[in-house]
Protein backbone atom coordinates (compact mmCIF):
# COMPACT_ATOMS: atom_id res chain seq x y z
CA UNK A 1 0.00 0.00 0.00
CA UNK A 2 1.22 3.55 -1.04
CA UNK A 3 1.98 5.84 1.70
CA UNK A 4 -0.19 8.63 1.68
CA UNK A 5 1.12 10.65 4.77
CA UNK A 6 4.84 12.71 4.90
CA UNK A 7 6.83 12.31 7.69
CA UNK A 8 7.71 16.39 8.23
CA UNK A 9 10.74 14.85 10.71
CA UNK A 10 12.19 12.54 7.52
CA UNK A 11 12.20 15.38 5.41
CA UNK A 12 13.56 18.12 7.58
CA UNK A 13 16.62 15.43 8.70
CA UNK A 14 16.80 15.20 4.96
CA UNK A 15 17.25 18.56 4.31
CA UNK A 16 19.80 18.95 6.98
CA UNK A 17 22.07 16.16 5.20
CA UNK A 18 21.83 17.71 1.88
CA UNK A 19 22.60 21.63 4.01
CA UNK A 20 25.83 19.52 5.71
CA UNK A 21 26.75 18.44 2.36
CA UNK A 22 26.78 21.38 1.14
CA UNK A 23 28.55 23.10 3.83
CA UNK A 24 31.01 20.54 3.78
CA UNK A 25 32.43 22.18 -0.01
CA UNK A 26 34.22 24.75 1.67
CA UNK A 27 35.91 25.60 -1.62
CA UNK A 28 33.07 25.49 -3.73
CA UNK A 29 31.18 27.94 -0.77
CA UNK A 30 34.43 29.97 -0.87
CA UNK A 31 34.11 31.44 -4.35
CA UNK A 32 30.39 32.12 -4.03
CA UNK A 33 29.20 35.61 -4.04
CA UNK A 34 29.02 36.79 -0.35
CA UNK A 35 25.57 38.50 0.25
CA UNK A 36 24.93 41.27 2.02
CA UNK A 37 23.58 41.77 5.75
CA UNK A 38 20.56 43.59 3.72
CA UNK A 39 20.25 40.12 1.63
CA UNK A 40 20.66 37.77 4.62
CA UNK A 41 17.79 39.36 7.09
CA UNK A 42 15.38 39.26 3.93
CA UNK A 43 16.34 35.74 3.42
CA UNK A 44 15.73 35.34 7.56
CA UNK A 45 12.48 37.12 7.21
CA UNK A 46 11.19 34.82 4.35
CA UNK A 47 12.15 31.60 6.23
CA UNK A 48 10.32 32.99 9.79
CA UNK A 49 7.45 33.45 7.13
CA UNK A 50 7.71 29.69 5.51
CA UNK A 51 8.16 28.15 8.91
CA UNK A 52 5.50 30.67 10.50
CA UNK A 53 3.11 29.01 7.35
CA UNK A 54 4.02 25.63 7.64
CA UNK A 55 3.01 25.63 12.05
CA UNK A 56 -0.14 27.61 11.05
CA UNK A 57 -0.66 24.48 8.22
CA UNK A 58 0.56 21.85 10.88
CA UNK A 59 -1.87 23.18 13.82
CA UNK A 60 -4.78 22.67 11.35
CA UNK A 61 -3.96 19.34 10.19
CA UNK A 62 -4.07 18.75 14.15
CA UNK A 63 -7.21 20.16 14.74
CA UNK A 64 -8.55 18.26 11.87
CA UNK A 65 -7.50 14.67 12.88
CA UNK A 66 -9.24 15.56 16.68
Amino acid sequence: MAETTINMLNALQGQQAQLKRLLAQKVWISNAPKATLTEMDAQVSQIKALLAELEKDIQEQLKRGQ
